[in-house]
């Protein structure tokens, strides 16, 4: 697991677990849209040398947003949905995630 969120669905469930007996609400489909969004965000704060840019995960794509605010990039997931994607293979995602966000930057 990366400091702050899942990379697996293994390490997502251990978390689950864990998030449960704090919030009974939560799901799995929030953990996994939330590692999403910070590891895309680690990816490119990484590239950037700094957290110049942000990656919001808005619906079924990552907006990538610069510090004026104004949409510089949006980024798909590979397959249906980013969730469906965590699913199948996180490690293949955070791959992909890092990819997408080095090709931000460029």
């Amino acid at each position: 697991m990366a400091e702050n969120y899942p990379e697996n669905m293994t390490e997502l469930n251990k978390q689950y677990l864990e998030e449960q007996r704090r919030d009974p609400t939560i799901t799995k489909q929030q953990l996994i849209r939330r590692a999403v969004a910070d590891a895309f965000q680690d990816f490119l704060s990484e590239a950037e040398e700094g957290h110049y840019d942000s990656g919001k995960l808005v619906g079924n794509e990552i907006q990538v947003f610069g510090i004026n605010q104004k949409l510089r990039h949006v980024i798909k997931p590979m397959g249906t949905s980013f969730e469906s994607d965590f699913e199948k293979d996180g490690a293949k995602l955070m791959w992909y995630l890092e990819e997408q966000a080095n090709k931000t930057i460029k």
